[in-house]
């Protein structure tokens, strides 16, 4: 009787549902800039670069530049394809991000997932793993997909708490996001940018 009890409870605790998260205006938020820092290690490398993040609805620009002249890169894209260009003049074109940026850089960066981490909030495509809340309601740790985030700090932007610092963690490398500045005003559409090696 105790070992039926015991295997039971299991079964019910394995069909139990996470409560849902508390609204966020983060969820409505579809149009951004940002500006930050990125920092990437594995057991046998490491690297950095600037982030530029320009977001308006599903259309985007995201451009990273290592430092010293290490290179430089921009995706620009969609929900239906991105390009990448190297400031060596080279460009890839995929219907997804994420496979693209793991193609040439060997570098798994989640950015499809991003675009909702970024915001504090967990990406739609899957259900959470498991979550843990600030004294607050904002999100502390989420588990999604295989990573581990933690959402360190949190700045007010015209009204709307969004992230300030994020670590993501999985078991093969770590990254580490520092924002520097939020802009959150309407964009009518996102203006050429040229790329630069940094120097």
């Amino acid at each position: 009787m105790k070992r039926f009890f015991l295997l039971a409870l299991l079964l019910f605790s394995g069909c139990a549902q996470l409560p849902p998260l508390p609204p966020t205006p983060a969820n409505q938020l579809e149009s951004w800039r940002l500006n930050g820092r990125l920092a990437i290690s594995t057991q046998d490398d490491s690297w950095t670069a600037n982030v530029y993040w320009q977001q308006n609805g599903p259309a985007y620009q995201l451009r990273l530049n290592m430092p010293l002249g290490q290179g430089a890169l921009l995706l620009e894209g969609n929900d239906k394809e991105v390009v990448m260009r190297t400031a060596n003049n080279e460009t890839f074109t995929a219907p997804d991000a994420d496979a693209l940026v793991a193609k040439v850089l060997n570098v798994a960066i989640p950015v499809t997932n991003l675009h909702f981490w970024i915001r504090g909030i967990p990406t739609t495509k899957s259900a959470p793993g498991g979550y843990t809340l600030n004294e607050v309601g904002q999100l502390q740790s989420l588990q999604q997909d295989g990573w581990e985030i933690v959402f360190q700090r949190y700045v007010n932007v015209h009204g709307i708490h969004l992230p300030k610092k994020i670590i993501l963690e999985n078991n093969s490398f770590k990254v580490k996001i520092v924002i520097s500045q939020w802009n959150i005003t309407k964009i009518s559409k996102l203006p050429p940018k040229p790329l630069r090696v940094q120097r």
